[in-house]
């Protein structure tokens, strides 16, 4: 297994590298055309090439793997249950959803952000390539059948990521400030929280409430950490929800009818 890009075709080598807004420190790997690298959380004789949650029992123990094909990479999600995603580092809109059981995403992007979510937030490394192809701009990826997973690397954790409670009031404001981007996946509107209150029929003071405690107690968000701007808060809110799937046109069921429908 080679840790360093080779002399001969430098512009054909896959960077996976420990990501520089997160604490867990992840060795440098250079991956060559056909290379291959799983991560998770490792452990009971499960090796992991890239050790993202050791003691995280939310994580499976081989939770994917990263395969360079010489100027971009594919991802492969072998948990049962959990979605994976990969950020755009370089545009702050771009992010690809991997879905469970997924063998083989491409993923079109110089420079990388595989998230993976555990018990308390996420768990994150960065991966570049040589240059964005342009053969390869439409993302795939196949669902993995029960034959080609053995029971090394399947694993259905017994924790859950993102604790949400669907009949809790805190996720119908979820959907609410998400239902716009899901019925039109093509807008970047957002309700505010008088609409969402009024919606809802709560005061505006405990909408803020509800976000506040999904920020800080679902997605360890601190403020600290997050972007600046007056709604970032309902930006980061709706990005977490939408990127990881915890919020799906059939949720929107939990919402009443708009004021004025019949």
């Amino acid at each position: 297994m080679s840790v360093f890009p080779s002399s001969d075709d430098p512009e054909q080598v896959i960077t996976v590298q420990q990501d520089y807004d997160s604490d867990t420190p992840v060795p440098t790997h250079h991956l060559e055309r056909g290379e291959s690298r799983t991560f998770g959380r490792g452990g009971r004789n499960r090796h992991v090439d890239i050790l993202v949650a050791a003691g995280d029992r939310a994580v499976s123990r081989v939770a994917g793997e990263v395969t360079s094909h010489g100027d971009h990479w594919r991802i492969s999600n072998l948990s049962p249950t959990k979605a994976y995603v990969v950020e755009n580092t370089e545009r702050l809109a771009g992010f690809l959803q991997v879905p469970p059981y997924t063998q083989g995403m491409l993923v079109p992007f110089e420079t990388s952000r595989v998230l993976v979510p555990g018990a308390h937030g996420e768990h994150s490394f960065l991966v570049m390539a040589p240059a964005a192809c342009g053969s390869v701009l439409v993302p795939s990826g196949d669902p993995l059948g029960d034959s080609d997973l053995g029971e090394s690397n399947a694993e259905r954790t017994d924790v859950r990521s993102f604790r949400i409670d669907r009949l809790h009031t805190y996720y119908r404001v979820l959907a609410a400030f998400c239902e716009p981007r899901l019925l039109d996946p093509g807008t970047r509107y957002t309700p505010t929280q008088h609409q969402v209150a009024r919606r809802l029929k709560l005061s505006k003071a405990a909408v803020n409430s509800h976000i506040d405690y999904l920020l800080k107690t679902k997605f360890q968000v601190e403020p600290e950490d997050a972007r600046q701007g007056q709604d970032w808060r309902v930006d980061m809110l709706t990005e977490k929800a939408l990127h990881f799937g915890l919020v799906t046109r059939e949720d929107l069921s939990v919402l009443p009818d708009p004021e004025g429908d019949a």
